[in-house]
């Protein structure tokens, strides 16, 4: 909303806009908790931006600035806070994350911005909506359900919230919270807060009796609270016979709403059409970006149109490839889970590497790097390693970068194959323990992985040409299959051991003298010479071939 004027106005002088010290009271401290307020606390708040730290902010009077990539310390710090006051800005929501906040709030306080410190758990995306909710005037006078701004599910929260004079939250079927009220005042429990905090409703077999008895319920039932002095009334949102999720009410049990069932049953109908309206506006815009993405990864004789459409005119890109640990636990879940997942790197992208446009296909979310240049190449491992620690805290799960070579618009898909072949040799590291999941090495590429993924590249492309897998291991399994023993087993060992009997022996858990007998038989039974340096190597490529594959 950048056509309001510029300037300090008192609240009252403007009441289709609320102060700092509304949108404070507005934003739910569970999520976002106030630590500076300048003495002029009745500063017009306009809207909330993404603040991109690495770019001038463009002018808007009275927005708050969403510092995804902002810096917590460093020279440039109270230069960065004063460029946001002079473009009008009059406050900034940021986390911590585990880091002192002390030059951020003495920035603040120097140059009269609010701060806004928000809860690390909570993603960006979420707290934008919760900020733009608290800009809404939500108590304004003769508001009602049909003045929402379609989609806004935050707004309906705070609305119904009004009305019902309690605390509202909006969920979907699986229990992950869509929406939920920032009214001032509201009453809370542990369930809503650790719900909040979550965007999850915390899992217990009470919790699945209760979401079950609602979802087959025709009208609101009242659930049972923890606290005696709170009430919890809950009822189904549907379109036909098809559950979409649930509302929840909390209100304190003296001072119940004896229209609340009313008022639940039409905000269910209304919240209905807006969890449509947003799945369907969501689904829309996703699949026009993988529409554009698509020839760009996938068709290369397209790849340049697309490029062109996407505005990406750089000479030289690279293609990363996301994706959660294990490798099936995306597959296993719902199109929902796998749509976080895309949504919650696509937000950290548009701060973090803005030049960059993500796509989504078979539950690897793409990144496609414009101007990779050398220089560029370690600033991109950097930043897609804050995006994989910011997913992993928000998807309670880990997440695996890969980087492909950077290749022209037109031989795009050999930079995205190169990423799948990085992140497939990531995922058998990880899982092989050479690589720790919660560790910085889970972004990777060709080089940082050594030796292992090339080899694997040699491996594969022998296969293909029919050299491997290789009559010298043929003869030995072959062996081994008929006779119940243990040749390759032992070769191969002895092998990777450095042609050490008595490290293969350890590594074997037998004797040394049971290893010494196997290599003496070699020869005899193969006719495979393991004095010959040549013979090792390929005897040694064609077993790790087989291990490896």
């Amino acid at each position: 909303m950048p056509g309001h004027g510029a300037g300090v106005f008192p609240g009252a002088q403007n009441q289709s806009q609320p102060t700092l010290a509304d949108v404070a009271l507005s934003a739910g401290s569970e999520i976002v908790s106030v630590v500076e307020m300048p003495a002029d606390d009745h500063q017009v708040v306009a809207g909330s931006v993404l603040y991109d730290s690495t770019a001038a902010p463009a002018r808007f009077p009275g927005a708050v600035a969403l510092a995804i990539g902002l810096s917590l310390s460093g020279k440039r710090l109270r230069g960065k806070v004063q460029e946001l006051r002079d473009a009008g800005y009059v406050a900034i929501v940021y986390k911590t994350n585990g880091k002192p906040d002390a030059a951020l709030r003495a920035a603040a306080r120097e140059t009269g911005m609010a701060l806004f410190r928000a809860s690390d758990p909570v993603p960006w995306n979420q707290l934008a909506e919760i900020m733009d909710a608290a800009v809404v005037p939500h108590r304004q006078s003769g508001r009602t359900l049909v003045d929402i701004r379609p989609g806004d599910l935050f707004d309906l929260a705070n609305t119904v919230a009004a009305q019902a004079g309690g605390a509202i939250a909006i969920a979907d079927p699986d229990q992950t919270i869509l929406a939920y009220s920032t009214l001032p005042d509201q009453p809370i429990d542990e369930t809503r807060r650790s719900s909040i905090l979550r965007l999850h409703v915390p899992h217990s077999v009470q919790t699945d009796k209760d979401y079950r008895r609602v979802h087959a319920a025709s009208d609101a039932l009242d659930v049972a609270t923890e606290d005696p002095r709170l009430r919890r009334t809950a009822i189904a949102i549907r379109a036909g016979g098809a559950v979409l999720g649930s509302l929840w009410l909390l209100e304190r049990a003296d001072h119940h709403n004896e229209d609340a069932d009313r008022i639940l049953r039409e905000a269910a109908n209304v919240a209905a059409l807006h969890i449509l309206h947003k799945r369907t506006t969501y689904v829309s815009n996703l699949t026009r970006q993988m529409d554009l993405v698509q020839p760009l990864l996938f068709e290369p004789e397209r790849a340049e149109l697309a490029a062109i459409r996407l505005g990406i005119s750089a000479a030289s890109i690279r293609v990363a490839a996301l994706s959660v640990w294990p490798a099936d636990a995306i597959a296993a879940e719902t199109l929902q889970s796998r749509l976080r997942l895309f949504d919650t790197i696509r937000t950290a992208c548009a701060i973090r590497l803005p030049s960059a446009v993500c796509g989504l296909a078979d539950g690897i979310v793409y990144i496609v790097l414009p101007q990779s240049t050398d220089s560029s190449l370690q600033f991109q491992r950097g930043a897609l390693l804050k995006i994989v620690q910011n997913a992993r805290r928000l998807l309670s799960r880990p997440v695996l970068a890969a980087l492909g070579t950077a290749a022209p618009i037109d031989r795009l898909t050999e930079s995205r194959v190169n990423a799948e072949l990085v992140l497939s040799e990531l995922v058998r590291n990880v899982v092989e323990g050479r690589i720790a999941a919660g560790s910085d090495d889970v972004v990777a590429d060709d080089e940082s992985l050594g030796s292992r993924l090339q080899l694997r590249q040699i491996a594969s492309s022998l296969t293909a040409s029919g050299h491997l897998p290789g009559s010298h291991a043929l003869r030995i399994a072959e062996y081994d299959e008929t006779h119940k023993k243990s040749f390759e087993e032992t070769i191969y060992a002895y092998l990777g051991c450095g042609g050490n009997a008595i490290e293969a022996a350890k590594a074997l858990d037998v004797h040394v003298n049971t290893v010494r007998y196997r290599l003496s038989r070699v020869e005899a039974l193969f006719g495979i010479d393991l004095d010959d340096p040549e013979t090792r190597l390929l005897l040694w490529l064609q077993l790790w071939a087989g291990h490896n594959q």
